[in-house]
């Protein structure tokens, strides 16, 4: 739950003990001032207590519905890297020919990879919003993008897929974080191509307005829903169709991008026809995004 969700939460509870409080330290008066019968003060005040205990309910099983997501999530993304790094780390034990050997090394040097990557991105919830952690510089976003689909160059070819990009014509350099929006940009770019079928289509085009840089990536993908939509920036939130797709996901890329944005003054937000019409990602950042 976020900070804010939390204080208007409070304050909302606050008010109905105050209202209650208020409902029967007057109870005879109100009756007496409106006319109203003398059960109604007290079974209101009882109606509305029960909503307070309902409401205290969904809030504490959310949050070990939360709990149990998290460390389902953990248990999995750590769990499979580390299999993989003993099983290879015993088969070196055995005489095996030396390609083989170096293909096993290969194999252990990606998995710890894959650890410390995933250490990086909860280090990085921490890391995101400090504003001391954050060094702007003038930088081409035509750069980022091409130092991101290097990365995913491989996944491109693998699937297949009818990868655009715009030729970014006239965009001027922006004021901006270059490691953090380069997050931002590989998480929309890895986003597109995992929850995109096999052959099937993604553009990146970039526009500048007046005032403001937008960049978007759209898909043919699996697309999103309505309530997918309202969720899908919260922390460790993931879809069930997401989910399926590519079970080693965290729920925690969109969420951190979304607090990146905020501390360049921009946004990030997204757009779908519904599920398997494919959907849009937009980054939009103004030209002058450091204060």
């Amino acid at each position: 739950m976020s900070k804010t969700r939390q204080v208007v939460e409070g304050i909302f509870f606050t008010l109905c003990l105050l209202g209650i409080s208020f409902l029967l330290l007057n109870d005879a008066e109100l009756s007496a001032r409106y006319g109203f019968p003398n059960y109604f003060l007290p079974a209101l005040s009882f109606v509305i207590i029960l909503y307070i205990g309902y409401r205290f309910i969904l809030i504490y099983n959310n949050l070990n519905d939360l709990e149990h997501e998290f460390t389902s999530i953990v248990n999995h993304v750590f769990r499979t890297p580390i299999t993989s790094i003993s099983w290879y780390a015993k088969e070196l034990e055995k005489e095996l020919p030396r390609e083989e050997k170096l293909l096993y090394l290969q194999n252990i040097e990606n998995s710890t990879g894959k650890i410390l990557s995933i250490v990086d991105l909860f280090a990085g919830v921490k890391s995101i919003r400090d504003k001391s952690g954050y060094f702007f510089e003038a930088i081409s976003i035509r750069e980022i993008v091409e130092k991101s689909l290097a990365k995913y160059r491989e996944e491109i070819n693998k699937k297949n897929l009818n990868f655009k990009v715009s030729t970014f014509s006239d965009i001027p350099l922006l004021t901006i974080d270059l490691k953090k929006i380069g997050f931002v940009v590989d998480t929309l770019i890895e986003n597109a191509i995992l929850y995109t079928p096999k052959d099937g289509k993604v553009l990146v085009e970039c526009i500048a307005g007046p005032k403001k840089l937008t960049l978007y990536v759209s898909d043919t993908g699996i697309g999103l829903g309505f309530f997918e939509r309202m969720r899908l920036f919260t922390r460790f939130y993931r879809g069930k169709r997401a989910r399926l797709a590519n079970p080693d996901g965290m729920g925690l890329r969109l969420y951190l991008s979304r607090e990146i944005m905020a501390r360049h003054k921009g946004k990030i937000y997204a757009k779908s026809k519904g599920e398997d019409r494919g959907a849009t990602f937009f980054l939009e950042l103004p030209y002058s995004s450091h204060k």
